[in-house]
């Protein structure tokens, strides 16, 4: 009996999900890398791989020095020279990977804004393709599953396609019922960001810090009001892109009123109750 009343209690405890602090505008989960080295990292659907912060690795003894050196990695705001490491295991909530592939950065370089410390790393595709996302912003939950949730073996909630644009979620964007462009969701932006010319087009002033869209939607079926926006240049994303159109990202700023599910598989965001 006291060996069921404890699994019932862990199996309820998981059902509740990951907490993450909401107020940097951006998802990050407290996470332990090689069982020892504990620290936070932003849930990136923008990143490509598992990145880790090298004077955070540095500080938690983890090796990269015998690591490959890589191509220089680029962000929207910043580059950083970049090198493999190896991490014998990653644990996130109840779910723990093993023997994962990573790349050391040096994050503060992507990264203009300092009013905020920097994750410690970021945790992209080649993770996050292994589970069904669920993100509760309204209740500030993450749960990561592996198996499929029992929520897809019934009815199926409303949901909105995207397409899979290398390692980006990329999705079609209405702003005001009119203007209708391709987008990439990204949980590590922390608002709406456009591009020069859809700012112009929305004759949105990217000079004012309070800048709003009146109705941004995803499908007709994930609908915010009032969204904080910024402009930004998209150019180095354009080009690694390889033609690729993309118009901005949606962000906090957008998806903080809603709790979806990214279902890799299926390539379908799901908007939840």
């Amino acid at each position: 009996m006291i060996t069921l009343i404890a699994l019932l209690a862990a199996v309820v405890f998981a059902a509740q999900g990951i907490p993450f602090d909401p107020m940097q505008g951006i998802v990050q989960v407290d996470i332990t890398i090689d069982g020892h080295a504990k620290g936070r990292f932003g849930i990136d659907t923008g990143a490509d791989h598992l990145y880790v912060d090298r004077g955070w690795a540095a500080e938690h003894s983890l090796s990269v020095s015998g690591g490959q050196p890589m191509r220089s990695v680029q962000g929207i705001e910043g580059h950083s020279e970049a090198r493999t490491m190896s991490i014998r295991s990653l644990e996130i909530g109840h779910e723990r990977l093993y023997n994962v592939d990573a790349v050391a950065i040096d994050l503060g370089a992507l990264i203009k804004d300092k009013r905020a410390a920097a994750p410690d790393g970021l945790i992209g595709y080649s993770i996050l393709r292994r589970f069904y996302i669920t993100i509760d912003y309204p209740k500030h939950s993450m749960l990561l599953e592996q198996a499929e949730p029992d929520f897809l073996k019934g009815k199926l909630p409303p949901s909105v396609p995207f397409k899979q644009e290398n390692h980006l979620i990329m999705v079609d964007v209405t702003f005001n019922d009119s203007i209708i462009v391709p987008m990439a969701l990204d949980y590590c932006a922390t608002h709406v960001f456009l591009s020069p010319e859809l700012a112009a087009q929305l004759k949105v002033n990217t000079a004012d810090p309070k800048a709003t869209v009146r109705k941004v939607s995803l499908g007709g079926v994930i609908t915010s009001e009032n969204v904080y926006v910024s402009s930004s240049d998209l150019g180095s994303l354009k080009s690694r892109l390889r033609g690729v159109q993309i118009e901005g990202l949606i962000g906090a700023s957008f998806l903080y009123r809603h709790k979806i599910t990214i279902d890799y598989r299926r390539n379908q965001i799901y908007l939840r109750n």
